[in-house]
């Protein structure tokens, strides 16, 4: 017996750039693409619209075959497990997909160490090739950063580089660029499936170095942006064990398409380390996305301590770009759509780079309070810094406790509170 369910699926307007064809041999399900016409989504009768829409998201109309057997599958890969379908990551209502992760031979992703000896120079750490730690300037002893990309996003890029190097002129760290540029491109919904075999993958490459080197897991603070935010969650959650636990993980606006309201299995979350903190700047509703004005992010709070700057939903001085940095009309609304998503990672460099200037946040149960003044003392929760020096903000049993912060347009975005 045949079953059919039409839905969404986010996918390359020439296919899958994973090398699948349109028979998705990586998935749970058969697609069989319609063609996008106007009005498939809120008043999208504008060419231009859909034509960018398709482009940053891969956005298409299918309908999607699957025999009742199938519809939900499993697979497994030697060392890391079984990644299934089943259970708390199928949601019908946030998670209508179903797809099944890529072999990590075909994501393979990359730690690319640098370190004060090697601000410049990339040594490729390996795991189970021991010489490419014990012949790199990796000290097990000391604070190890990784910072973890996005979808369609990659470990070189400029706002890696400049954290790399803001973090190293902060401190002597092991700083990791994780690239898993293989497996983060269209469709989006197997990119969000690749980020659990990417996360097994961190969690055992980290176990490794404890095993061999002597590492601590506690020592380690995983970063990570859009999908690399819930890349950090599940590495977190496997390293949790027994009184382990990884140290910390920043989520920098964390991917809200397929992770908000979803199971805590399924995303960041609290459990998934000493201490979890997010920076939330693009959690506008997803008809944001729709209206080619962002929402890539989310507002449901995922972390020890939530900063909410200027909201959460949308950045100032996102409206029109600079006019020496993009061009076109397609330029100007990319940029538009993505930069409160992005302007998070500025955030978070300048906090890093900028430790003694006010980014001071206070607790408060909305924004909406917040600007009417009723938070702006620190009350018996306290008040956090955002970015870099959150940690020094102790939670005490507590999770999800939002703060909010009004900031400047511009670097270093301090606050105006």
């Amino acid at each position: 017996m045949t079953s059919v369910v039409t839905g969404l699926q986010l996918c390359g307007a020439s296919g899958p750039s994973a090398g699948g064809n349109s028979s998705n041999s990586y998935g749970t399900v058969q697609f069989s693409s319609i063609a996008l016409h106007s009005g498939a989504f809120v008043q999208l009768d504008n060419n231009m619209r859909q034509s960018i829409l398709l482009l940053l998201l891969g956005l298409c109309v299918s309908s999607i075959y699957s025999s009742e057997e199938s519809t939900f599958r499993e697979v497994c890969y030697d060392g890391l497990g079984c990644f299934s379908t089943r259970g708390n990551f199928y949601d019908s209502v946030n998670r209508p997909i179903q797809v099944l992760p890529q072999d990590p031979d075909r994501i393979r992703p990359t730690f690319a160490l640098y370190t004060r000896r090697n601000v410049n120079t990339a040594q490729n750490l390996v795991y189970n090739n021991r010489d490419s730690v014990s012949k790199s300037n990796f000290r097990s002893s000391a604070p190890t950063k990784i910072i973890i990309h996005g979808f369609t996003d990659n470990g070189n890029s400029d706002w890696n580089k400049a954290m790399k190097v803001a973090l190293l002129n902060a401190g002597d760290y092991n700083v990791i660029q994780l690239d898993w540029s293989q497996g983060n491109g269209y469709p989006y919904t197997l990119a969000t499936a690749n980020i659990r075999v990417v996360g097994a993958l961190v969690a055992q490459f980290i176990v490794w170095l404890e095993s061999n080197f002597g590492a601590n897991r506690e020592n380690f603070h995983l970063i990570g942006h859009s999908l690399g935010a819930h890349v950090s969650g599940y590495a977190g959650e496997r390293l949790s064990t027994g009184s382990k636990k990884l140290g910390r993980i920043t989520g920098m606006d964390p991917a809200g398409p397929y992770f908000e309201y979803t199971h805590p299995e399924v995303r960041l979350d609290p459990t998934d380390a000493r201490f979890v903190d997010a920076i939330h700047t693009d959690g506008d509703s997803t008809l944001s996305i729709i209206k080619l004005s962002g929402g890539f992010g989310l507002m449901q709070p995922v972390g020890h301590v939530d900063f909410y700057p200027n909201g959460g939903k949308s950045q100032p001085n996102c409206n029109e770009p600079p006019s020496d940095s993009v061009s076109g009309i397609i330029g100007g609304t990319v940029w538009r759509m993505t930069c409160s998503h992005n302007r998070v990672r500025a955030m978070m460099i300048s906090t890093i780079a900028n430790p003694r200037r006010n980014y001071v946040a206070y607790p408060c149960a909305s924004y909406e309070d917040f600007k009417a003044g009723r938070c702006r003392t620190c009350g018996t929760t306290g008040c956090a810094s955002m970015g870099i020096r959150a940690a020094e903000w102790r939670p005490n049993g507590r999770v999800n406790v939002k703060m909010f912060l009004d900031t400047a347009g511009t670097e270093p975005f301090e606050s105006r509170g």
